[in-house]
C-alpha cells in the first residue's frame, strides 16, 4: 500500500520519506530488523566463545576488542585510528587515543582511551606496549556506543574487557555490602554501570568505578554514588522532582558553547 499525503489544494500526492537507508545496518522493519540482530547474536555466541573473545571478571563476562571487530566486520564497520598521542605528564607515561568507525565513507561512531604506567597492571609495560592497549581500549569504545545492544543480546556485560581492572586490590570496606545491608539493585547497577560511559568523567573516576562494579555494593552507598553525580531527585506530588545538582551537572555547565 502506498502512503500518500495531502497537499494545500486537496490532492493526494505519493509521501515522501526523505530517509537516507544507505547507511542502515539493520532492515527498518522492526521485526526484521531484530531478526537480523538476532541472527548475528546467535552465530556470535556459537563462534566466538572462549578466551579470545570473551573475559570473564568475577563471574561477569566482558566482551574483548575481538568480539567487537568480529560482530563489526559482519556489519561492513571498520576501525579508523584517528590520533594515538602521548600526554605531557611529569614521571607517568601515559597515551590516549581516538579511533572512528566507519561505515562506507561515513563515521557512524567514535570513542577515546588512554593508558598509563600509574595503572597497577601496566606499572612496568614498555611504553609500546602502552600505547597500544590506549588504541585497544579506544576501538573496543568506539564500537561500545552504537552496537551495546548486541553485547546484552548476548548476555553479555556491555562494558569492553580492557576497561575493567584485572587487578581486585580496591578494598574501601565503605563500598562493599555489609551482611546486614541491601545490595544495590539492578537499576542502580546498570545507572552506575552506564555512568562509565560519561564524557564528563575523568580517568581515575573511571578506573575507581570500574573496580567498583567488580564488588558486591550495598544499596545505600549505590544510592549515594549516583546522587553525587546525578543529583538529588525526591518524589512530589505524583512526580519525580530534582531538588540539587549534582557533579555532573556542574561539569557540563562548565563547558563553553
Amino acid at each position: 500500500m502506498e502512503v500518500q499525503s495531502i497537499t494545500q489544494n486537496g490532492e493526494l500526492k505519493p509521501f515522501n520519506h526523505n530517509i537516507d537507508t544507505t547507511y542502515q545496518l539493520f532492515s527498518r522493519t522492526p521485526k526484521k530488523a531484530l531478526s537480523e540482530m538476532q541472527e548475528i547474536v546467535q552465530v556470535m555466541s556459537s563462534k566466538c566463545q572462549g578466551e579470545e573473545f570473551i573475559a570473564i571478571i568475577n563471574n561477569k563476562k566482558y566482551p574483548k576488542v575481538e568480539w567487537w571487530t568480529t560482530v563489526a566486520a559482519t556489519l561492513g564497520l571498520f576501525p579508523i585510528v584517528k590520533y594515538s598521542r602521548k600526554l605531557d605528564r611529569d614521571d607517568e607515561i601515559a597515551y590516549e587515543s581516538r579511533v572512528e568507525v566507519q561505515f562506507g565513507d561515513k563515521v557512524v561512531g567514535a570513542g577515546e582511551a588512554m593508558c598509563s604506567n600509574k595503572e597497577n597492571r601496566w606499572r612496568n609495560a614498555d611504553e609500546y606496549a602502552i600505547r597500544s592497549m590506549s588504541i585497544t581500549r579506544a576501538t573496543g569504545k568506539c564500537y561500545r556506543i552504537p552496537l551495546s545492544f548486541l553485547a546484552v543480546m548476548a548476555g553479555l556485560n556491555p562494558t569492553p574487557a580492557e576497561e575493567i581492572p584485572l587487578d581486585n586490590n580496591f578494598n574501601n570496606n565503605s563500598l562493599v555490602s555489609d551482611k546486614n545491608e541491601d545490595t544495590a539493585t539492578d537499576k542502580q547497577l546498570n545507572t552506575l554501570t552506564k555512568l562509565l560511559d560519561s564524557p564528563y568523567l575523568d580517568n581515575r573516576e573511571r578506573t575507581e568505578l570500574s573496580k567498583l562494579l567488580l564488588h558486591e555494593i550495598s544499596k545505600k552507598k549505590a544510592s549515594e554514588i549516583i546522587s553525587y553525580y546525578y543529583g538529588v531527585h525526591v518524589f512530589r506530588d505524583g512526580q519525580w522532582e530534582k531538588v540539587k545538582n549534582g557533579v555532573l551537572d556542574s561539569r557540563k555547565n562548565d563547558i563553553p558553547d
